[in-house]
């Protein structure tokens, strides 16, 4: 089953030149995903029943042509199936309102407990009530994750704030790639076109891991963002090109 909604992003979601901020991107497909979930009853609203949450681990995007202020937009998504007995994949595709693709993205989840947190099995039930489709968003199929740099140019300090804290008590999936932005130099901030990002979800960071650690690497033009835990342990890699 592909699920679609339409939106049309708020006058905050946009940034230099009036272009569609990459969170602003990231947050629509989330959202998106979220409904698709509610529909078939599995999702936020529907916890309490199901007693199952999902957990991201993977995403990758891409920006084909930038999206602008004002505009409306079609958001498509639908679940591909299982790529592990304990993960499932799940594409998404925006297009304008003259029917060009404006971006493909990819994306990997498992299934918990909403309870007590522990991985589940992606059943034929969950399968079933999805819809899978065999379409791809990207003729690499699979999403592999990422590894972490040998080496890093430099580090630096990130405080967490409680209002980048989400339901769940973690630091929200989105938080990642604000605070990848803010590690990069100032002038690949300024100038960025990025029409790639990639995130790595290795391990939650809490409520009460306040202080952590980015570090940065650019490698041919490619952006890398570590996200280091209080314990120095990786949480998370963001990659933007």
């Amino acid at each position: 089953m592909i699920y679609e909604e339409y939106v049309k992003a708020s006058l905050e979601d946009y940034g230099r030149n009036g272009r569609l901020e990459e969170r602003a991107i990231l947050r629509v497909l989330e959202d998106i995903s979220s409904y698709h979930s509610d529909s078939v009853g599995f999702g936020a609203r529907n916890i309490e029943q199901s007693k199952l949450a999902w957990l991201l681990l993977e995403w990758r995007v891409r920006i084909h042509i930038p999206m602008h202020y004002g505009e409306s937009y079609r958001v498509t998504t639908w679940s591909r199936g299982v790529c592990s007995p304990c993960t499932t994949l799940r594409d998404f595709e925006i297009f304008d309102e003259e029917g060009n693709l404006c971006v493909s993205a990819s994306s990997k989840w498992t299934p918990v407990n909403a309870v007590d947190k522990k991985l589940l099995r992606v059943t034929d039930t969950l399968l079933a009530a999805y819809g899978t489709e065999a379409k791809s968003a990207f003729e690499e199929g699979e999403l592999t994750r990422m590894r972490e740099p040998k080496d890093y140019d430099y580090e630096m300090p990130y405080r967490v704030y409680r209002k980048e804290i989400d339901l769940n008590g973690h630091l929200h999936n989105l938080c990642y790639l604000d605070i990848a932005l803010e590690t990069v130099p100032e002038d690949v901030y300024r100038e960025r076109d990025f029409r790639e990002i990639r995130i790595t979800y290795r391990k939650e960071i809490r409520a009460d891991e306040r202080d952590i650690t980015c570090k940065y690497k650019n490698n041919d033009g490619v952006h890398t963002v570590g996200v280091y835990g209080p314990d120095g342990k990786l949480r998370a890699i963001v990659a933007l090109s």
